[in-house]
């Protein structure tokens, strides 16, 4: 049986807002996966705020040719 898929709430689509615009701004960089963990949200999370279009998935490639996957909301 598959397991009901909830949608983000306002909350913490709000969170997920603030802390990437502090990312951003703390750092010049777009948040990755493991950056969104440390901060509370965990993976499933993030997917879910990314099947929900409130988060947008980007591949970021920084200056020494390394590329990672970055969020940006939406």
């Amino acid at each position: 049986m598959a397991k009901p898929t909830r949608k983000i709430d306002p909350f913490t689509a709000r969170r997920l807002e603030r802390l990437i615009d502090d990312f951003r701004a703390r750092t010049g960089q777009l948040p990755t996966l493991r950056d969104l963990g440390e901060a509370g949200f965990g993976e499933e999370m993030v997917d879910r705020a990314v099947r929900d279009g409130i988060l947008e998935q980007l591949y970021v490639t920084l200056t020494n040719g390394t590329i990672l996957k970055g969020y940006k909301f939406r």
